[in-house]
C-alpha cells in the first residue's frame, strides 16, 4: 500500500491488542520493516499505544535482524574473516564482469559509455537476493513471459493498416521486448560471476545476510526454532 494508507498504524495497533489480550510481553514481539525510517515510524507509533514498553518491542529491519542472527550464530555461519563490500568496489567488480563480456553479449556496448549497465546490474543482484531467485528461475519465468505475450492482443494489430493486417503480430514491439528479456537473461547470468567475485575478495553484501539467514533456517532447525521460540 501507499504511504498515508494506514501501514503503520494497524501493524502498532495489532502488536499494542497482543501485548494487551494474549499472554505475551513486548520483548516476545519481532516487527520487521524494510528502512529504517520505517523501523523509526514503528516505534513512534508504538509508543502512542502502548507507552515506554514500546522500546522493549525488537524493532528491526530485515537486514539488521539478519545481522543479529548472524552474530548470535558466529560459530555455524564462520564469518569473522569476512567484510561488508563497499560502493567502490561492488562497482569494481561489476567493471570488470562487463570488461569480461564476450562479443555477441547482449549489454556488450561498443560505443559511449561501455560500462552503462553497471547500476542496473547491481539493483538485479539486490533484487535477486532479497527475492532469493536464481538464473534458472529468472530464465524460466523469461521463456514464460514470452510465450504468452506473442499470444497477446495488445502486440495484435486491432485494424488493417499499412503496417499489418488486423490480427497481424506487431513484429517491431515483439522484438523489442525479445531484445529487452535477452539482456535481461544475460544480466542474470552475470550474478554468480559477482558472486564468486564477493567470495574470493573476502566480501559481502548486505542482501547476502538475508540469504545466509533463509539457509541457516531451512539447514538447521535447531536455530529456526530458538527464535520461533524467543519471538
Amino acid at each position: 500500500a501507499g504511504p498515508g494508507t494506514g501501514k503503520t498504524q494497524i501493524l502498532a495497533a495489532r502488536i499494542a491488542k497482543i501485548i494487551s489480550t494474549a499472554d505475551n510481553k513486548a520483548e516476545d514481539i519481532l516487527c520487521l520493516t524494510y528502512t529504517d525510517a520505517g523501523a523509526i515510524a514503528m516505534r513512534k507509533r508504538l509508543l502512542q499505544f502502548i507507552g515506554p514498553d514500546a522500546y522493549k518491542v525488537e524493532v528491526q529491519t530485515f537486514h539488521a535482524f539478519c545481522n543479529l542472527v548472524i552474530q548470535e550464530n558466529l560459530d555455524y555461519f564462520g564469518l569473522r574473516g569476512l567484510d561488508a563490500v563497499s560502493e567502490l568496489e561492488q562497482i569494481s567488480f561489476v567493471h570488470k564482469i562487463i570488461h569480461n563480456f564476450e562479443k555477441d553479449n547482449p549489454l556488450k556496448r561498443y560505443v559511449g559509455d561501455v560500462y552503462y549497465e553497471t547500476k542496473k546490474l547491481l539493483n538485479l543482484y539486490d533484487q535477486m537476493k532479497r527475492e532469493n531467485w536464481t538464473a534458472a528461475f529468472l530464465h524460466s519465468h523469461i521463456d514464460s513471459y514470452l510465450e504468452e505475450i506473442i499470444l497477446s492482443d495488445e502486440l495484435r494489430y486491432k485494424r488493417d493498416s499499412k503496417y499489418g493486417k488486423k490480427g497481424d503480430l506487431k513484429v517491431k514491439e515483439y522484438n523489442a521486448i525479445v531484445e529487452r528479456m535477452m539482456q535481461l537473461k544475460a544480466a542474470a547470468d552475470t550474478f554468480n560471476t559477482y558472486q564468486e567475485l564477493l567470495k574470493q575478495n573476502g566480501r559481502y553484501d548486505f542482501s547476502d545476510m538475508i540469504l545466509w539467514v533463509i539457509d541457516a533456517f531451512k539447514k538447521k532447525p535447531e536455530i529456526l526454532s530458538h527464535y520461533q521460540e524467543k519471538y
